[in-house]
């Protein structure tokens, strides 16, 4: 795999651009009090500070005062906005009203805002933060906001999807779960080969959606995926969910004491429910934040998904409040999962948005036979 480099002049970048003033891309941000002062120089947000270099768009940002957010299906509430605005405001000093939008999955939302995009309707969002395969759909719209995410101080290379204008905020795992009434911790699976083993024949719950399983050649290989899938699918060997997160449920309650496919949900997590993350290495998906075209709120945009990606409080908050975890973030589920399985399967950005996308057809392929 590819490793990216920069020779950028992070500095020098910063400060040509913040020149520019309002008619030009702002993609810095700052503790934004209102008074133009900012905050001592801090790469991670520390202390309630972000870098001085930038302030421009945190100045930006508090004028505009606000940022829509898509959630998809979450079950975010207003209650959730309103911790996520106060904790943003005591790490940054900028206070925006946050406000969560949803209630469709990622592509089809996604398609929405193509065909609204076509008949000139203005975006009902300033943030997407979604896959992959939703990235490349809204890019091909047209519809993503071009923001130079490798200039700001204190943003990781490997976070930056260079060419897509999107910054890693979350990602979403493909878990083995197990019942621990029904599976001592002692039993549980410790590789992906034990699934495909005769003692969970007819025990293990999955979905047959192509993405459930397309991730897995990030660490596998796209042949080693394909076979994967073909002898986890044989007659009386998983049974498949209507959607993923009914993996989580069917396990969580008895019905199936092996599931593969998801996480365990934040009410699963809250309630303890009788299950647990079995110790295998699995596939995380990188979810990129997006400034959507046209947003209304594009610099409140930028700070916010900034305060998620390089701050140590907003990635804390992102999990807690979001429920949009990273396996790099301690406190996290998915962190004490890399802990416990000895990491991850991942890929860097140009696997993700070329290879990824041909293994999705090739497994829908076989899903339909």
């Amino acid at each position: 795999m590819r490793k990216r480099s920069s020779s950028l002049d992070r500095r020098s970048l910063l400060y040509g651009m913040a020149a520019v003033g309002a008619a030009g891309l702002l993609t810095a941000c700052g503790d934004g009090d209102g008074s133009g002062k900012t905050g001592p120089k801090s790469g991670t947000g520390a202390g309630g500070t972000l870098p001085s270099s930038l302030g421009p768009l945190a100045d930006e940002a508090a004028k505009e005062g606000k940022v829509r957010v898509f959630v998809s299906t979450d079950s975010r509430t207003p209650a959730h906005a309103r911790k996520l605005s106060r904790a943003l405001r005591a790490d940054t000093g900028v206070d925006l009203g946050i406000e969560f939008v949803g209630g469709e999955p990622d592509p089809a939302f996604a398609n929405k805002l193509v065909q609204e995009a076509k008949a000139k309707v203005a975006p009902s969002i300033d943030v997407f933060a979604t896959t992959p395969l939703v990235v490349k759909q809204l890019g091909g719209g047209g519809l993503v906001h071009p923001v130079d995410w490798a200039a700001m101080e204190g943003v990781a290379a490997t976070d930056v999807w260079t060419g897509h204008h999107g910054i890693v905020v979350a990602e979403i795992a493909r878990t083995v779960l197990y019942n621990t009434k029904s599976v001592k911790a002692e039993d549980a699976p410790r590789t992906l080969d034990d699934l495909l083993s005769d003692r969970w024949r007819g025990k293990i719950v999955t979905s047959g959606l192509p993405d459930v399983f397309s991730p897995l050649a990030a660490g596998m290989g796209a042949d080693a995926t394909l076979d994967f899938v073909r002898r986890l699918l044989e007659k009386g060997r998983v049974s498949l969910a209507s959607v993923p997160t009914a993996i989580r449920t069917q396990v969580s309650s008895g019905e199936f004491p092996v599931g593969y496919g998801i996480r365990i949900g934040e009410r699963q997590r809250t309630a303890k429910a009788p299950v647990d993350y079995a110790p295998v290495k699995v596939p995380v998906v990188p979810r990129a934040g997006l400034v959507v075209k046209g947003a209304k709120n594009p610099s409140a945009a930028q700070l916010f998904l900034y305060w998620l990606n390089a701050t140590e409080q907003g990635r804390q908050q992102a999990y807690e409040v979001l429920d949009w975890p990273r396996h790099t973030t301690p406190g996290t589920d998915l962190h004490a999962l890399a802990q416990k399985a000895g990491g991850v399967m991942t890929a860097d950005t140009d696997w993700w948005m070329n290879e990824y996308e041909q293994v999705n057809k090739q497994v829908a392929g076989l899903l339909r036979k």
